[in-house]
């Protein structure tokens, strides 16, 4: 069974943290979802995620991959948390997976270097995408090796089932399960 990580902090985006979240839980992915100096972490349009425990580098290196979704206050604080950066690289060198939708593969990623040569998506504004620079593909959902990107809150479902078939499970059936199939 693989193991997966969504690390939160304040701001970030509902729509695709709870995607995600359901997604990959329905899949059978053991996802453990941690929050940046609390657990008790405010998304940024209110709602409040308890998290299963607090973000912690070396806690986070036994995972199969990593998972960070978008809001701008959470994509900012992401990018310049020194330890999330290490961690995105350690990842990517590691050949685990890496996946992050809207602003996270623009700031984060970016910010990481791990998008060099790289096809990757984000947010489809001007500012987002200049910082992807050669790299942005106009699609929903990116898969470049072991990074995964995604664009926004309406692509959050299919960035989830996109790393559900990464992960070697089985979207379509969970895609199914969703539609009462």
């Amino acid at each position: 069974m693989k193991k997966v990580v969504l690390i939160l902090s304040e701001g970030y985006e509902e729509l695709e943290a709870i995607s995600v979240i359901d997604i990959l839980r329905r899949a059978g992915v053991t996802l453990e979802v941690v929050g940046v100096g609390d657990t008790n972490i405010t998304g940024a349009h209110g709602v409040t995620m308890v998290c299963d425990d607090v973000y912690e580098y070396y806690g986070m290196l036994d995972f199969d991959g990593v998972v960070l979704v978008g809001g701008m206050q959470n994509a900012t604080t992401l990018s310049q948390d020194e330890s999330v950066i290490r961690l995105i690289q350690e990842y990517v060198s590691c050949g685990k997976m890496v996946a992050g939708i809207c602003a996270t593969p623009a700031l984060v990623f970016s910010e990481a270097g791990i998008l060099e040569g790289r096809r990757a998506t984000c947010y489809p504004s001007d500012s987002l995408v200049s910082q992807l620079g050669m790299s942005y593909v106009d699609e929903a959902c990116v898969v470049d090796d072991n990074i995964i990107t995604s664009q926004s809150p309406d692509t959050a479902l299919e960035f989830a089932l996109t790393i559900v078939e990464y992960l070697g499970y089985n979207a379509s059936a969970v895609y199914s399960d969703l539609q009462g199939k």
